[in-house]
């Protein structure tokens, strides 16, 4: 790969996409880049701050483009109504053999689940409203929303850890 990416003119031996995700993997690879912590959540001028290769996953583009875009907006409407302060955890799940391939290396693991989680405070601190969502990274386009204890027992059963709580005192109103 030719991504000209390199440190400085004393690391000329160090390739930089070696190791990481990289623009070009996502080229003709069928899969959106898409965004865990997504960029409609935030002000204009912190949205740029979302664009990096470390807040995406391979996503499908139907997924994307529609059931998760519909979600994520859905939630920017429920902050803005209610929340004094929402608190969001997002992640993706990997999958065991799914992977953006180029040049015959395995170079993006493509999630088999995207994922997130809010809890909404009012002016004091005070938890308000809770949820999750999962969505099966495919074209079947399906969001499913969850409670946040449906969200820490489906969080389980792709951890050897325990998943206790994911936000303190489990986010209670």
């Amino acid at each position: 790969m030719q991504d000209g990416y390199k440190l400085s003119q004393q690391n000329q031996d160090i390739y930089l996409g070696e190791k990481q995700a990289l623009n070009e993997d996502y080229t003709n690879s069928g899969f959106d880049r898409g965004h865990l912590n997504p960029n409609g959540h935030h002000a204009v001028p912190s949205r740029n701050a979302t664009f990096t290769l470390t807040n995406v996953v391979p996503q499908n583009p139907t997924l994307n483009q529609n059931a998760w875009n519909k979600h994520e907006s859905k939630l920017t409407t429920l902050f803005n109504a209610n929340c004094h302060q929402a608190y969001v955890l997002v992640g993706a799940i990997p999958s065991s053999n799914n992977w953006i391939i180029k040049n015959n290396v395995k170079r993006v693991n493509i999630p088999e689940y995207i994922w997130n989680a809010y809890c909404c405070v009012d002016q004091n601190g005070r938890p308000i409203l809770s949820g999750a969502a999962t969505a099966l990274n495919t074209e079947l386009n399906v969001v499913v929303e969850r409670s946040l204890d449906e969200m820490v027992n489906f969080l389980q059963q792709f951890s050897d850890a325990p998943v206790n709580e994911l936000f303190s005192g489990q986010c209670r109103a």
